[in-house]
């Protein structure tokens, strides 16, 4: 096991120590990720939804890659993206990412705060260096720090 298959499992069996009834019913035991499957689905370079709450309240929600580093996600983006002045007033964040259709789909559910970080600074340089590949068009990066995460996976998914 990897220190990411940890933590995500830790996390995710808190998140759903504390969840309600709908959440646990619906996302039931038996279809919920294994912390190697989290780690495997929230591979370097996939795509999610990146949902911020704009300043007046309204939602926002971009596609947008990551990579998970030091116990967070990390998002590249752009400078003045929308997102980024989201978090300047509502410095949180929520993450789809999903794969799959019908009996054979998967996904999973981050949210948590989140803070803009510069990318030289040496943790945006580290989450780069775990993306596995050059970013010239990513001006700074977003990190997350989840608080939760739930998973559902199909029976024929999770072979």
């Amino acid at each position: 096991m990897t220190t990411h298959d940890v933590w995500l499992a830790e996390l995710q069996q808190r998140s759903f120590d504390q969840a309600g009834a709908a959440t646990t019913s619906s996302l039931s035991e038996e279809n919920r990720m294994t912390g190697a499957q989290l780690a495997g689905l929230l591979r370097p370079g996939v795509y999610g939804v990146l949902a911020t709450t704009r300043a007046d309240g309204r939602p926002h929600a971009a596609p947008t890659s990551l990579v998970l580093y030091e116990r967070a996600a990390w998002f590249p983006t752009v400078t003045g993206a929308v997102r980024l002045a989201n978090l300047a007033v509502h410095p949180w964040t929520s993450l789809v990412v999903m794969q799959g259709g019908g009996s054979d789909h998967a996904m999973v559910m981050l949210e948590g705060p989140a803070e803009v970080v510069d990318p030289a600074a040496d943790d945006g340089a580290g989450a780069a260096q775990q993306y596995g590949r050059t970013l010239p068009w990513a001006t700074t990066w977003i990190r997350m720090t989840p608080r939760k995460i739930f998973s559902y996976a199909a029976d024929s998914a999770r072979r």
